[in-house]
């Protein structure tokens, strides 16, 4: 296999010379696990955050465990 493609199962590989192509089928990879993926790397993603009483977010990242089905997905 050449080593600069990957698979559906394995991402391309970016070797230093092979930027423009590495991203295009990075691209492509990352679309294909599902949309959501290649919106988040779009828009970026923020770990959810604990909650106090008043509902107001404090500085504590939430175990992962913990996330609600809406931060999950």
């Amino acid at each position: 296999m050449d080593k600069a493609r990957g698979l559906i199962n394995r991402p391309p590989l970016l070797d230093g010379s092979n930027y423009d192509y590495w991203k295009s089928s990075m691209s492509i990879f990352l679309k294909f696990i599902d949309s959501k993926t290649w919106k988040a790397v779009l828009k970026g993603w923020e770990h959810p955050v604990a909650l106090n009483k008043d509902g107001n977010k404090i500085a504590v990242l939430k175990p992962e465990e913990e996330w609600t089905t809406t931060e999950d997905e």
